[in-house]
């Protein structure tokens, strides 16, 4: 009978040696999903955050882009009307002069 219990008692370390063994092998091979879980989500982050950086610097370029586009349309408009003005004031300064002149010749005469 005590023969029966140490081999029930062995059977039982065994049993637990095994059960231990297995408890250790899944409690790595969890930690190894969860580190390698972890670093795909870390390099995922990463990834996002240029991408959306380069999105960013891409829209603002283009804003800058279009402003610069607008400025220069406005710079383009204003100096046309800025050319139309003086040539308006050239005529009428040369047409005001002769109409002075031709008075002041008049009334010496």
């Amino acid at each position: 009978m005590e023969d029966i219990m140490q081999d029930i008692v062995k059977q039982i370390i065994q049993i637990d040696s095994i059960a231990y063994t297995t408890k250790q092998n899944n409690e790595e091979m969890l930690k190894e999903k969860r580190q390698q879980y972890e670093e795909q989500m870390r390099v995922y982050r990463e990834e996002t955050i240029e991408k959306a950086q380069q999105r960013a610097d891409e829209l603002y370029n283009q804003i800058v882009e279009a402003g610069m586009h607008q400025y220069q349309m406005e710079e383009e408009k204003s100096k046309q009307v800025a050319l139309l003005i003086e040539n308006r004031y050239l005529q009428i300064e040369k047409s005001l002069l002769d109409r002075i002149f031709n008075e002041l010749f008049n009334v010496e005469e």
